[in-house]
């Protein structure tokens, strides 16, 4: 008798810590856990080349020949993604990107466009 209830403790016990550490794991994996970047801080800094998560409302969809692109606005402005995938079936997403820089010289002048390349959906 002693035994049996020694066991049932002993698959509890496991049971639990088990579903703990599955929970932490969850937790720390989780992708709200990832450094949101605000799209007007990447249209001040034009830093080409960086890898950033962004995360807002696809506002408008723009279909290119061979790839598509979509804008995406946060609280602080709207930027244009670019994508080899289907256009996001969700209103609301989280990208993981690379930022682009497109210069465009006119007049002396340089009106070019920062957008991202997305990398991954997640």
């Amino acid at each position: 008798m002693k035994l049996t209830k020694i066991i049932i403790w002993r698959s509890g016990a496991i049971g639990l810590l088990l579903g703990g550490v599955f929970a932490c794991a969850i937790g720390f994996f989780s992708r709200d856990n990832v450094p949101v970047t605000q799209i007007n801080q990447l249209q001040k800094d034009r830093d080409t080349d960086a890898t950033v998560y962004l995360k807002g409302k696809v506002v408008k969809q723009v279909p290119f020949l061979g790839t598509r692109a979509y804008e995406l606005q946060d609280s602080t402005g709207i930027i244009l993604v670019i994508t080899n995938d289907k256009f996001p079936q969700k209103k609301e997403v989280l990208i993981k990107g690379q930022v682009q820089y497109k210069s465009i010289p006119l007049g002396g002048r340089d009106l070019g466009e920062v957008y991202v390349k997305e990398q991954e959906r997640l």
